[in-house]
């Protein structure tokens, strides 16, 4: 009887939280095996993203690819210039981003704190993303992005077969209103999963062991 009860308890919390997802998440892009969510956030008039791919590689190979900040203007959308300014240890660090714009609009940059964590009981890998604006100092001909918060999280699914999700809100900076921001907003979740995927399923990328993340 109490194992009943247990079944049906987390049965209703598996319904609680699916109904809570599809009522504040929307789907606004399913293409190429990449699915791109949407969602209000708190005192914000841009929406937040949350981008899904299944990929066929193990979780190392795929973050040995997002730690190669140097390499993101081969496959980040949209990014001309990337590097790492501090590296605090294998987990922690600060990474720094030019992103390109359409005229007549300037290009922006961001500063961005990371950490690197894996839970031992489900061995999801989560990359935790802050902006923090004043930690470089303003370039000229590009404005800052004053505020950024989101992850990166690899969720093994089998053994060679890894969820990845890309989630993050965004303040654009400068005076582009929101409505404008919010129509192209699925444009850099999906394509940076897109590349993502292309790359680390590619027979020419060869597979990453990173040492301390357990794989499945």
């Amino acid at each position: 009887m109490r194992i009943q009860k247990h079944v049906l308890f987390l049965l209703i919390s598996l319904l609680f939280c699916a109904n809570s997802f599809s009522q504040n998440w929307e789907l606004k892009l399913e293409k190429n095996g990449v699915k791109v969510y949407t969602r209000p956030f708190a005192n914000s008039n841009v929406r937040e993203f949350r981008g899904e791919i299944t990929v066929k590689s193990n979780m190392g190979s795929i973050l040995a690819l997002i730690d190669s900040v140097s390499e993101y203007t081969k496959w980040m959308y949209n990014v001309t210039f990337a590097s790492r300014p501090k590296k605090i240890s294998r987990e922690i660090g600060y990474t720094y981003t030019i992103i390109k714009s359409s005229w007549p609009v300037s290009d922006r940059d961001i500063c961005t704190y990371y950490t690197v964590k894996q839970d031992t009981t489900t061995k999801i890998v989560t990359i935790a993303l802050t902006g923090v604006k004043d930690y470089m100092p303003l370039k000229d001909g590009t404005v800052r992005v004053p505020a950024m918060t989101g992850f990166w999280q690899l969720v093994p699914m089998a053994k060679g077969v890894t969820k990845v999700i890309y989630q993050v809100h965004c303040e654009s900076g400068g005076y582009v209103p929101a409505s404008i921001v919010n129509a192209y907003i699925t444009d850099t979740p999906y394509y940076n999963l897109f590349n993502l995927k292309n790359i680390v399923e590619s027979p020419l990328y060869p597979k990453k062991v990173i040492p301390n993340v357990k794989e499945m």
